[in-house]
């Protein structure tokens, strides 16, 4: 049997069996093999029941070699494991693609991408599948191709001798290699290059005029902030080579405090790796435009008719009806939302030059719920009939967007945060003024310098241990007493056999009460160290815990002399006074106790 002249035999066994399967008739598969491309029709139980002329001539072989299972015959061994999903395809009757390379009657293996969708009866039984096969071996190839330079570039990059620099920036000295000043054309030798700061600026000078700010400010910021890494990419301006582009990775290095104290790093050409990029991600950019692809919808305007030709994606978008043909602007711009619509039609129907991108973010209005949030991208491009069309893609980036503005606003918050912080600090900066003040108001007594001293450094222990999380503003009081407790072993307790135990739960407390409170444990334990032992020796306890009524309690008890006999009553001195005037101001009661030695229990009532 012959269709359009070519030898259409059918598979052993089958001689009564329809040509292609049930329901298939002779002019769909004479409309098969008018198809440039080869095609294929399939039953539900994975044999091929027809192969059209292309395929056939591709192959160079007959129907009846290839259908039933003949076919598999011409699949690469090694991408038979592709077919696996292919099968599952089949079983769970859905569309499907593949890539796999397929022999030419010449011998040769082509790479083929294979798309099949399933065929269906009237009373949408399934009956089989579909295919069409597009060579796609030299987009493979340059893909081949584009892995393979990239490999190389990688090597080429190990092997190559990278600009190394050693910024010691405590100690103003800066060390570059000899590949370093290659790299930006600078003369080592040269007085502009002998000191740091004038490296640096020589450094800037020869950075891109807009990329030079943000170079700058990154580096200024990774110092005086906490990062440990630097990584920037930018352009620099060779005065022999012209314009470069440079990538920069550096490591600093911190004290405990987390000052910076040395940046060490490597800078190397990327020029050519950064064209072979932009020329990928051109290429990938017109791919990605020319077919539709999972969610992403693409369109084709004509300026000159003002005719829109859109995917079903993207109909789906704008909540339209696809229609497979051209349709006038203006249906899609109604369906844009009132506040984005003039700036949309304005980025459309205004001068656009051959070549020039475009792109816009903006909302579709939805019959069923709030609006989408849709990106899109286009590019103007001249055919080769001499007309325009601006042709580009789009995606729903909703979510996106909803997260977007979901950071907006929680760091809105967290400067109104950091506002009110603030405005704590200046609150507590104004009562340490009121201490030294208190201070100067006494005899002349150099202890009191030192007392005052050590108050100040209790409210700077606390800062420290304040958090900028969204509990911004809140201090662990537990991990600050802890530190305060290994602060005075390694001071004043060194040598002396008064032992200072710190027993405390997990307490949280907002800053301004913390502060207070831990000037009053601070003065109290303070007080004993100094009076209670006159021997040298005792003990000294602190506990922190929470009441079941929330109520926060801390104990500061001793076990050396009471009051009146060595140390400063609880109702005299300054100290005493600043305790009770501190307690006050927080609302806390203190209950103070002679055991002998002395007992102090702070309640804080229940905070909001």
């Amino acid at each position: 049997m012959k269709i359009d002249g070519v030898d259409q035999i059918p598979r052993a066994g089958a001689e009564n069996a329809p040509l292609g399967g049930p329901g298939v008739d002779a002019g769909f598969l004479a409309a098969l093999d008018a198809s440039p491309s080869p095609m294929w029709l399939s039953n539900p139980d994975y044999e091929g029941t027809y192969f059209n002329r292309a395929w056939l001539e591709f192959r160079g072989r007959s129907l009846a070699e290839e259908i039933g299972g003949g076919w598999i015959t011409g699949i690469h061994r090694d991408d038979l494991p592709a077919l696996d999903g292919y099968a599952d395809a089949l079983a769970a009757g859905r569309p499907f693609q593949v890539e796999y390379r397929l022999q030419r009657h010449d011998g040769a293996w082509r790479w083929m991408l294979d798309s099949a969708a399933p065929r269906r009866d009237s009373e949408g039984r399934l009956v089989g599948f579909i295919g069409s096969c597009v060579d796609i071996t030299d987009r493979r190839e340059m893909e081949e191709t584009l892995r393979h330079s990239e490999a190389r570039l990688q090597q080429a990059q190990e092997a190559a001798a990278l600009g190394v620099y050693d910024w010691d920036i405590i100690g103003g000295r800066i060390d570059w290699s000899p590949q370093m000043y290659r790299l930006y054309g600078l003369d080592p030798a040269s007085e502009t290059c002998s000191d740091p700061l004038g490296l640096i600026a020589a450094w800037a000078g020869r950075l891109h005029p807009d990329d030079r700010p943000r170079c700058e400010r990154e580096l200024r910021q990774s110092i005086e902030g906490d990062a440990e890494q630097l990584a920037m990419a930018f352009r620099a301006i060779h005065p022999e080579q012209g314009l470069r582009w440079i990538e920069g990775r550096g490591r600093i290095m911190r004290d405990a405090r987390g000052r910076a104290l040395r940046l060490t790093g490597v800078n190397f050409d990327v020029t050519e790796r950064h064209a072979r990029e932009a020329a990928r991600e051109r290429s990938a950019m017109m791919l990605g435009m020319s077919v539709e692809v999972a969610a992403i919808g693409t369109w084709e305007y004509d300026p000159d008719t003002r005719q829109v030709t859109a995917s079903a994606r993207t109909d789906a978008l704008f909540g339209l009806t696809h229609l497979g043909g051209p349709r006038p602007l203006r249906d899609y711009v109604e369906r844009v939302h009132p506040e984005d619509r003039d700036a949309l039609q304005i980025s459309l129907t205004g001068p656009i030059a051959d070549g020039e991108e475009t792109s816009r973010l903006y909302r579709l209005l939805r019959d069923d719920g709030p609006p989408t949030w849709v990106s899109t991208r286009g590019r103007m491009v001249r055919l080769s009939d001499g007309s325009r069309r601006l042709i580009g893609a789009m995606t729903d980036v909703t979510a996106a967007q909803q997260k977007a503005e979901a950071r907006e606003a929680a760091l809105e918050h967290r400067q109104t945060l950091l506002a009110e912080l603030n405005h704590r600090m200046k609150n507590n900066l104004h009562l340490i003024l009121s201490m030294l003040r208190l201070e100067a108001n006494r005899a002349e007594r150099p202890e009191g310098i030192v007392a005052a001293t050590e108050r100040i450094e209790a409210v700077a222990d606390l800062h420290a241990q304040l958090g900028f999380d969204e509990e911004a503003g809140r201090v662990g009081f537990g991990a600050y007493l802890e530190d305060l407790a290994a602060r005075l072993r390694r001071s004043v307790l060194q040598g002396t056999r008064i032992e200072l135990e710190c027993r405390v739960e997990p307490v949280e407390l907002e800053l301004d009460m913390a502060v207070p409170l831990g000037l009053v444990v601070n003065e109290l334990i303070t007080n004993a160290i100094k009076y209670a032992f006159p021997e040298g020796r005792g003990r000294i306890g602190v506990t922190l815990r929470r009441a079941e009524d929330g109520s926060v309690l801390v104990t500061v008890e001793d076990d050396g002399h009471g009051p009146g006999e060595t140390r400063e009553a609880p109702s005299s001195g300054l100290g005493s006074r600043l305790v009770a005037g501190l307690c006050a101001q927080i609302g806390a009661t203190i209950d103070s106790r002679s055991l002998p030695g002395m007992r102090h229990e702070i309640r804080l009532p229940p905070q909001r």
